[in-house]
């Protein structure tokens, strides 16, 4: 019998199994990474262009370019696309970040052939319907009008706009009358001129064989979209008065929200690694410094984390928590001391353990199957890092001391350079 007074017995995790993608070349220029797997008879295909927000020249224009991609092809309607995918189990995400964008395929293995060219014909010849457009501005518009009721999103575009000033696409604060700034003749521009088959990777996972490798050549080996090169617009960081504080005044708020941030420079993947087990330490997982302190023995609020956030030209290090009005003050307080204590004393062995541990598991979790695999080679094929760098990453975590760790933080986290954006009453 079971006794349940006994834990089950633990073991460090010596190694991990990072999977390689195989990679084909088409004609056009067009790298595809295959990430094979016969456990699961479904195909995702990810299709990835390397531009995204940051190629705006117009506020939204690249989010309405996205969205509309994925409504329907020419020659069919938005109602008849919708009911051609669902007819075959099959799902499309379109999904957009700072500097990528596109579209996912999820669909049963056995359909892929029926699917395929109705999913390539979307991103090749996409109708751009005014009627779907109308509706999508009127979406977007009424969201925007939820968000901005939203402390957290205020505080967020804040900070960024701290950070990045108003002429920097990661800066910009968008409202509802931005919509209306935006016309069909924009997107359909911004489409053709960033959604081509020169500014493209795919990732195809999955139940795939070689008789998917040739269907997916088939249909995305020619060109597309404009295929000369275009250079990127020029985003300047220009403010009229950089604001390390900054109080958004939300009169009717019911909590503040706040963020920290501090813009850690280009950093090399060796320091996107150090920096990154630091931060686990500070705030990346339910037993960190920030949730000891502030959320169990102050009770502060319910919950407050930090995290990486890794832009083509450097990486910026975020805190964040939801807290009642009179608790922020008292917060950041807290925060800074948190950061003090990093940079002036070696974390204990217990903890430093701790976050070894915590931290190889989630690799693992990062890594287990092959859909999951490819979100990070994702990542890594558009950010251009190393290729081993999961591996890397792994290695570090099982030798970095405490002594280390104090140095990166002394390096790293100097008070006076972190912007702090509050909204609430």
């Amino acid at each position: 019998m079971l006794n349940r007074n006994i834990p089950p017995r633990t073991k460090k995790i010596k190694s991990i199994n990072f999977c390689f993608p195989e990679k084909h070349s088409f004609q056009n220029g067009i790298n595809t990474y295959v990430l094979g797997s016969e456990t699961a008879p479904v195909i995702k295909l990810d299709i990835i262009f390397k531009s995204g927000i940051e190629n705006a020249e117009k506020k939204l224009e690249p989010t309405f370019a996205n969205s509309m991609l994925k409504e329907a092809p020419q020659g069919m309607t938005s109602n008849e696309t919708a009911d051609f995918f669902d007819y075959y189990g099959a799902y499309i995400q379109n999904f957009i970040s700072n500097n990528t964008s596109g579209l996912r395929l999820f669909v049963p293995q056995r359909f892929f052939v029926k699917v395929l060219p109705v999913f390539a014909d979307l991103i090749q010849n996409p109708a751009f319907i005014e009627e779907d457009f109308s509706i999508l501005k009127e979406k977007s518009k009424e969201s925007i009008k939820v968000n901005l009721t939203k402390t957290k999103y205020i505080a967020a575009k804040g900070i960024n706009n701290q950070l990045f000033g108003d002429f920097h696409p990661r800066g910009w604060l968008v409202k509802p009358e931005d919509v209306d700034t935006i016309n069909l003749k924009d997107v359909k521009k911004f489409s053709n001129t960033y959604f081509s088959s020169k500014n493209c990777f795919i990732i195809a996972s999955g139940s795939v064989n070689t008789e998917t490798i040739k269907l997916i050549e088939k249909h995305f080996s020619k060109e597309f979209g404009n295929n000369k090169f275009v250079k990127k617009p020029t985003n300047k960081r220009i403010f009229s008065e950089k604001e390390i504080f900054k109080h958004y005044e939300m009169p009717n708020a019911v909590q503040s929200s706040i963020y920290l941030a501090k813009n850690l420079g280009k950093l090399r993947d060796e320091e996107i690694v150090d920096i990154g087990i630091l931060n686990t330490v500070l705030g990346g997982y339910f037993g960190s410094r920030l949730m000891k302190n502030i959320r169990e023995n102050k009770g502060y609020t319910y919950g407050i984390g930090s995290f990486l956030t890794d832009y083509d030209d450097c990486t910026v290090l975020k805190i964040s928590s939801e807290l009642a009005t009179k608790y922020v003050k008292k917060t950041i307080k807290e925060i800074f001391k948190e950061i003090e204590k990093l940079t002036t004393t070696p974390i204990s062995n217990s903890e430093l353990n701790l976050v070894k541990n915590y931290s190889s598991g989630e690799i693992l979790s990062s890594i287990d199957g092959v859909f999951q695999n490819s979100i990070i080679w994702e990542k890594i094929i558009s950010s251009q890092r190393q290729e081993n760098l999961i591996n890397l990453q792994f290695e570090r975590l099982q030798n970095i001391t405490s002594d280390e760790l104090m140095q990166i933080a002394q390096k790293h986290l100097n008070k006076e350079e972190f912007f702090t954006a509050i909204a609430g009453s």
